[in-house]
């Protein structure tokens, strides 16, 4: 990375492709950076499916175990929330049958109207901000998916641009992003 200013790096968290690579190797901390990626996607994912707050947890406790198993197999790299996504979704009805069988069918958590209405986005805007990339990715991903929220100066920092500039560099950095998901731009 080359420093914007003096004593300030650019902040650009590592991509999909450069976890798996770095987990391929035995790094730990980059496995750690995997898990808080994605657990809460994949958590959401089983309760869209109809699964109760513990098994959702099951679900993505098993879902990262399946990784581990696909790690050296896994090829797609930049494709892995998708990826993790039907895996979640697939375990989450592999439950749910076994719970039919079990339990009366009363006692099971009720569906969701619409378990797939979010997964086909969610994959959408995953693979668009992929496709994005640069400057973009990181400020949509630090202004919306970073799990520790951090203010616009904080990010202005990170990034080694002024307060200001944040706000007008979200605007356009949305307008492409609706463009590589063909939303219709006015």
């Amino acid at each position: 990375m080359t420093p914007l200013r003096p004593g300030l790096a650019e902040f650009r968290p590592p991509s999909d492709a450069e976890l798996l690579e770095a987990c391929r190797a035995g790094d730990a901390a980059a496995w750690d950076q995997v898990v808080e990626r994605y657990q809460r996607l994949i958590y959401s994912v089983a309760l869209r499916n109809g699964l109760s707050g513990d098994d959702a947890a099951d679900i993505t406790q098993t879902t990262f175990v399946e990784l581990v198993d696909a790690l050296d197999r896994f090829r797609d790299d930049d494709k892995l929330a998708s990826w993790l996504m039907t895996v979640a979704r697939r375990q989450a009805w592999q439950l749910r049958t076994r719970l039919r069988r079990v339990q009366p069918s009363d006692s099971l958590p009720e569906e969701s109207e619409d378990p797939f209405s979010d997964w086909g986005t969610l994959t959408t805007l995953h693979d668009a901000l992929a496709e994005l990339g640069g400057k973009c990715r990181d400020l949509l991903h630090a202004l919306y998916f970073d799990p520790d929220e951090p203010s616009y100066a904080e990010i202005a920092d990170r990034m080694g641009r002024s307060i200001g500039s944040i706000g007008p560099l979200r605007g356009r950095c949305l307008l492409r992003l609706r463009k590589i998901v063909g939303e219709d731009v006015r």
